[in-house]
C-alpha cells in the first residue's frame, strides 16, 4: 500500500516537474556584453608608478618588442625581456621624470643575449643615471640615456632578425593587459 501512495504522489508531482523544467530551459538570460576596457592614460609620472593595475609599456617594431617596462611604489622599475627574465633598477620621481639608475640584478632562467650584455657590462655603471623617462603625452614615454655607449653596446648585444632594440626613444603603454613577447628565443 505504501508503495502505491509514494507512486501516486510521483505521479501527482510529474506534470509540475515537467513545467518547471520546460519554463527554465525557455527562460534564456541574455548575457550583457563586457563593457569596453578603461583606456589607460595618466597625467604624470607619480600615477603610474601609484597605479595599481602596473601598467606595461613598451615599443613594438616589426613584431619585435622592446624590454617592457613595469613599475611597482617601492622604487624599482622591472625591465622585462621575457617572462623568464627581467632586469631590475632602481628609480626615482624627479620633477615628473622618472630617473632610472643602473644596476646588473637580473632575474632569469637563461643566457639571453641581453643576459650576456648586461653580465659584460664595467660594474663602474651601477649606480649611474642611464635612463629618464618623461611622458610625452597620456600614453606615451620619451626616454633619453645619458649613458649612450652602454645603451648602444647592449642594443647591439641582439643577434635576433631583425635586430631587437631593448632600449628604445620611446615607449608606449600596452593597453591589452600583458605584453605577450614571441618565443622564438635563442636560449
Amino acid at each position: 500500500m505504501n508503495k502505491l501512495k509514494y507512486l501516486f504522489i510521483l505521479l501527482a508531482l510529474l506534470p509540475a516537474t515537467l513545467w518547471a523544467q520546460e519554463k527554465s530551459n525557455t527562460d534564456v538570460v541574455q548575457n550583457e556584453p563586457d563593457p569596453p576596457a578603461k583606456r589607460l592614460s595618466f597625467k604624470n609620472v607619480a600615477e603610474i608608478v601609484a597605479d595599481s593595475s602596473y601598467s606595461t609599456w613598451a615599443e613594438v617594431k616589426d613584431g619585435r618588442a622592446s624590454l617592457a617596462l613595469r613599475f611597482d611604489d617601492a622604487g624599482a622599475v622591472l625591465a622585462c625581456y621575457s617572462s623568464e627574465c627581467y632586469l631590475t633598477f632602481p628609480y626615482k620621481l624627479e620633477e615628473n621624470k622618472i630617473v632610472v639608475y643602473w644596476d646588473v640584478d637580473i632575474d632569469t632562467k637563461y643566457d639571453f643575449d641581453i643576459v650576456k650584455a648586461v653580465n659584460q657590462t664595467n660594474k663602474k655603471y651601477i649606480g649611474q643615471l642611464f635612463m629618464i623617462l618623461e611622458l610625452v603625452n597620456d600614453t606615451t614615454f620619451k626616454a633619453t640615456y645619458p649613458l649612450p655607449e652602454l645603451i648602444r653596446k647592449i642594443n647591439n648585444s641582439s643577434t635576433e632578425k631583425p635586430r631587437r632594440t631593448f632600449f628604445p626613444d620611446q615607449y608606449v603603454i600596452i593597453q591589452q593587459g600583458y605584453l605577450l613577447l614571441s618565443e622564438n628565443r635563442t636560449k
